[in-house]
């Protein structure tokens, strides 16, 4: 509609002047000097526009010859990228199908173009990873640093992530110099964390936890989980009794009861041979909340009757009369007690549910104390070829 108009009024503006031109052509001199040049009006308009276009043209055309190397150069960037852009799509089709060399060399080829370049050299680093090829990994990366020092905090997540469980300590330091770089980084942060619960180092975990929890850069559960795994860690490090029962009396009566947390201090005080108090503490855990781990030191323990354990661990039957573990544990506190029939029952059970040597080991044992040297036997029997089936022989 625009253009419409805009023709509309050139053609009524070229009408009047043509009209007017028709009517009376006018006179125009130039003198200059000797010289005298007369023409009509009409012509010497006509004439100006011609010349005004022709210096239009011959300035547009010098610009364009001006400018032409730029547009080439953009254009074979164009051009460049283009074909980046396909062959991504075609390393990302590979990578779907978990086809990791082929989306590896795909992904590479197109980096130096591709617009996205730093998501190009970190997929092709982890293809890489992929078919254990540490060398092109490490290739990668270093790429992308030259490439996208910017990105510097970027790359080195990537390769901690990579590192983490063929090179944990090395993926630690990279780690380590992130965190000291860009203390408040929720994400490298959080992931500082999950190494350092993985490589058992609960110092410095215990160190980050405050800013962990100060940033909120980990959900509210997962911090709990953190901090029940911290104390956890630390009683079951504990190098003797003077230190652990220091440790032991910090803590809330709350997570004196926590499962993770007294399953360690458990398994630390039975191995120092100090039982004493260790089966009201399971039972009282137990009370609220489940912890198998906790059931089967509940039957290893030696100290007091074992009756009134085993009548305390029958009442945990309700709801769990499938619980191998469970199970286990009644036959032996059953086969202490020397109820022989329950203890067979139970152990039975427990192997038909769950085959473990341990098993096995303890219904072999229940059969000796009771004399019966055979059912022994045959029990080990069966232990031997339950052992040869789970190493495939």
């Amino acid at each position: 509609m625009g253009k419409l108009l805009k023709w509309v009024v050139f053609l009524v503006i070229a009408t009047v002047l043509t009209s007017l031109a028709l009517q009376d052509n006018g006179r125009l001199s130039m003198v200059w000097h000797d010289w005298v040049i007369e023409t009509s009006l009409s012509f010497a308009i006509v004439l100006a526009i011609v010349v005004i276009f022709v210096f239009y043209f011959l300035i547009r055309l010098w610009a364009f010859f001006v400018h032409l190397p730029r547009h080439l150069r953009e254009r074979r960037a164009l051009k460049r990228q283009s074909k980046a852009g396909k062959t991504l799509t075609k390393g990302m089709i590979a990578l779907e199908y978990g086809d990791w060399k082929m989306a590896e060399k795909q992904l590479i080829k197109s980096a130096k173009d591709s617009p996205t370049g730093l998501m190009n050299y970190l997929s092709a680093a982890k293809m890489a990873h992929n078919q254990n090829a540490s060398d092109r990994r490490d290739d990668y990366l270093s790429q992308a640093r030259a490439n996208y020092p910017e990105d510097y905090d970027t790359i080195g997540l990537v390769e901690a992530r990579l590192l983490r469980d063929s090179e944990p300590h090395k993926a630690q330091a990279i780690l380590k110099t992130l965190v000291r770089q860009q203390p408040k980084n929720k994400v490298v942060l959080a992931e500082y964390a999950q190494l350092l619960e993985k490589l058992e180092d609960w110092q410095v975990l215990g160190e980050i936890l405050p800013q962990l929890r100060k940033l909120s850069a980990v959900d509210k559960p997962e911090l709990q989980r953190l901090e029940t795994r911290l104390i956890a860690g630390k009683v079951a490090t504990a190098e003797n009794e003077a230190a652990l029962e220091s440790l032991w009396s910090s803590l809330s009566a709350k997570q004196q009861l926590q499962s993770d947390i007294l399953a360690e201090f458990v398994e630390q005080r039975m191995g120092w041979g100090m039982e004493q108090g260790l089966a009201e503490r399971i039972a009282k855990s137990l009370k609220q909340q489940w912890s198998d781990r906790l059931v089967y030191q509940y039957g290893r323990i030696q100290f007091g009757p074992a009756f009134e354990r085993f009548k305390t661990a029958e009442n945990w039957l309700k709801g769990r009369e499938e619980n191998p573990v469970l199970l286990l544990t009644l036959g032996r506190l059953a086969c202490m007690s020397q109820f022989w029939g329950a203890a067979h029952a139970y152990l039975k059970r427990s192997l038909a549910l769950q085959p473990e040597i341990e098993t096995f080991h303890v219904l072999a044992k229940c059969y000796e104390a009771e004399g019966l040297e055979s059912e022994a036997a045959l029990t080990y029997k069966e232990a031997i070829l339950q052992l040869e089936k789970k190493n495939g022989g």
